[in-house]
């Protein structure tokens, strides 16, 4: 008996050690390797939701599209191995591979293409369409949502906890798993049938899942600025769980080859990977019964077609919460009729007392996508009690184009807040509302409100408005640096040979950051008197300012030697 304790006692502790150094390689040396890849690979400090120019150019000079669906081919390639022959290995590295995306944004990359982040290219057959395909494993978060519903009836924003219970729950039971099943293998049993194996066929793949969805939810938890544009990669994590799940009916077949009539008696009353009600269980079943006309996969390929039936019914239930419309057309926000009681629901939502990293604009595009009928309830908003709500609701109008919401922006000019007067000045610009030039003009030339001088500046540039240059002019003489290259950014706008030559003045500049958007500047305009100025530059210490230099000098030279 003692023997039996101080054996269970060793086995379990080598479970755990397994497990801890499987959890740990799956979290530090990801980290490790994005801190290596980081250091050897150049790679620009941007992404494309913000320089999409700078990204475009840096994809073509290097291939990367090519390099993305090469890749992406690969994966599937050795999934498909993995699945015509008994080799599932391969099929286990593509499911990984396929995850790799998720662990670039654990990772803390900085720029999408940085680090880890260069694994986001397996993702580039999806990006090339659309950005919202990255999202067409939504369905997967179904029961996150019902969780934090039910947590919210108690007003607790439990997001950050059920994170860690996902994966503390899946690191536990990956460890009972692991200690079960070396007792079946030192107790030399054919088939792992006591413990956890009472209540999951597969408890190690099952711990691997669920820990590996905590995982996936934690990524936009991390607030980093242009990391993998904060996507939650749900579709990464759905593909390569299928194809986990497709590796344990694999090993099915091959333990029916080897346990015979035992293993059939040992899987008709244990569940597949955790206890389904009945009913529930029958309906997932449904699909892959009704094609293959049997209860369960018995051959690679009806395993294959299984895991591929899935992928595709899981994709498409997911197209219920994934827009693949261009984000900000008005044409899409006015595609829903007008309900006064979704509107009420929505509004109440929206003025839902809660911290504000947790808004999304989410609820006023459906707001506004009912049509001008929705407008003078979002007009509302921009006057709202809460100045959180009404910065949200002026952000929202610039950021959808709704220029009915002009007067009410100008309205607010006056707000006791500064930080929501700056969002109504930004959002006049953004809009081009040339009917707040005399206001702003005022406020410009009347400080004293709290508000900044480089943001009444870009607004009035990009509302054309000329007679702003004597400020930019003189606003040059700032050492702040992004106030610097705002100011030129502004010029350019406004008067492009007269800013011109403060630009080429200022590929000198010791600051690299100015050297940097002076190049970034003349790859928007490429003027023909840039070339000697962009050939000094590519001599710069700077990777980046070097590179797009050069791409500068190629695309003013093509610009030239066209017809």
């Amino acid at each position: 008996m003692r023997n039996k304790i101080l054996e269970n006692t060793g086995l379990f502790l080598l479970a755990v050690v397994f497990s801890i150094g499987l959890m740990f390689a799956f979290t530090e040396l990801p980290r490790l390797m994005d801190q290596l890849i980081q250091a050897m690979v150049h790679t620009p400090g941007s992404d494309p939701a913000y320089d999409a120019m700078r990204i475009e150019l840096f994809y073509q000079a290097y291939a990367i599209r090519l390099i993305g669906y090469i890749c992406l081919g690969l994966i599937v390639l050795f999934i498909i191995l993995g699945f015509t022959t008994r080799k599932t290995g391969w099929a286990m590295a593509g499911g990984v591979a396929l995850f790799l995306p998720v662990f670039a944004t654990f990772a803390h990359s900085m720029f999408y293409l940085a680090g880890l982040g260069l694994f986001n290219v397996i993702l580039f057959p999806f990006l090339d369409i659309s950005l919202a395909l990255v999202d067409l494993g939504k369905v997967v978060l179904i029961p996150y949502w019902i969780l934090m519903w039910c947590f919210g009836l108690f007003n607790w924003y439990a997001r950050d906890f059920l994170v860690y219970l996902f994966m503390l729950t899946g690191a536990f039971i990956f460890v009972l798993g692991v200690f079960a099943w070396l007792q079946a293998r030192f107790g030399r049993q054919k088939v792992a049938k006591h413990w956890i194996y009472k209540y999951s066929r597969h408890p190690q793949y099952l711990g691997w899942i669920i820990w590996s969805y905590g995982l996936m939810l934690y990524g936009p938890l991390l607030n980093e600025m242009k990391k993998s544009w904060g996507w939650n990669g749900t579709l990464p994590w759905l593909l390569s769980t299928l194809v986990i799940i497709g590796i344990c009916l694999l090993e099915e077949i091959k333990m029916k080859e080897r346990a015979g009539d035992d293993y059939d008696e040992y899987r008709n009353r244990t569940p597949f990977l955790f206890p389904i009600p009945g009913l529930l269980n029958k309906i997932i079943k449904a699909p892959a019964r009704l094609v293959i006309q049997k209860n369960r996969p018995e051959s690679r390929k009806e395993a294959g077609v299984v895991i591929a039936l899935y992928a595709f019914i899981f994709m498409s239930l997911s197209l219920f919460w994934v827009d693949l419309s261009p984000q900000g057309n008005r044409d899409v926000l006015a595609s829903k009729p007008y309900s006064r009681e979704r509107a009420n629901a929505l509004i109440g939502e929206i003025r839902r007392e809660q911290p504000r990293r947790y808004r999304s604009f989410e609820p006023f595009a459906e707001l506004l996508s009912m049509g001008q009928q929705a407008y003078p309830d979002f007009f509302e908003l921009m006057e709202d009690p809460d100045p959180d709500v009404r910065q949200f609701a002026i952000q929202a109008a610039a950021k959808y184009g709704i220029r009915e919401a002009i007067p009410s922006l100008i309205g607010t000019l006056d707000d006791p807040e500064p930080g929501i007067t700056e969002s109504a000045i930004q959002g006049l610009g953004d809009l081009a509302a040339r009917e707040a030039t005399d206001t702003l003009l005022y406020i410009l030339e009347n400080p004293g409100q709290g508000i900044r001088q480089d943001v009444l500046l870009t607004a009035l540039s990009k509302m054309g408005c000329i007679s702003i240059m004597p400020y930019l002019e003189k606003r040059l003489q700032d050492t702040v640096w992004h106030h610097y290259t705002a100011t030129l950014q502004a010029m350019m706008r406004l008067d492009p040979e007269a800013a011109k030559p403060y630009v080429y003045e200022s590929l000198k500049d010791e600051r690299q950051r100015v050297r940097m958007d002076a190049v970034n500047l003349l790859l928007e305009t490429l003027p023909d008197d840039a070339l000697p100025y962009l050939e000094e530059a590519t001599h710069d210490p700077n990777w980046e300012v070097r590179f797009y230099a050069r791409q500068g000098m190629r695309l003013i030279r093509e610009k030239q030697h066209k017809p």
